[in-house]
């Protein structure tokens, strides 16, 4: 049986070439800036910034053993 090819042509699986490379891209960039520690730097200076971006790579969806997870928050006077 033929492998079956998604409506643009590629095979199903088959990576596309384009991103991959702009990943390549952008860590070579990232590694000629500094890496890590230019990136703390700016994210020390960016804050509000840095966390609009970090929130965006977080899964949008979180699940437990038994389904979604449930989050409680108590609020509780501060002596």
């Amino acid at each position: 049986m033929a492998a079956r090819k998604t409506p643009g042509g590629r095979t199903l699986g088959a990576k596309n070439k384009i991103p991959q490379s702009a990943k390549e891209n952008i860590q070579a960039v990232f590694v000629r800036l500094g890496g890590t520690a230019a990136m703390a730097d700016w994210a020390r200076e960016n804050p509000t910034e840095f966390y609009r971006i970090y929130s965006k790579l977080l899964p949008l969806q979180v699940a437990g053993e038994n389904g979604p997870l449930e989050v409680v928050l108590r609020i509780a006077p501060h002596d």
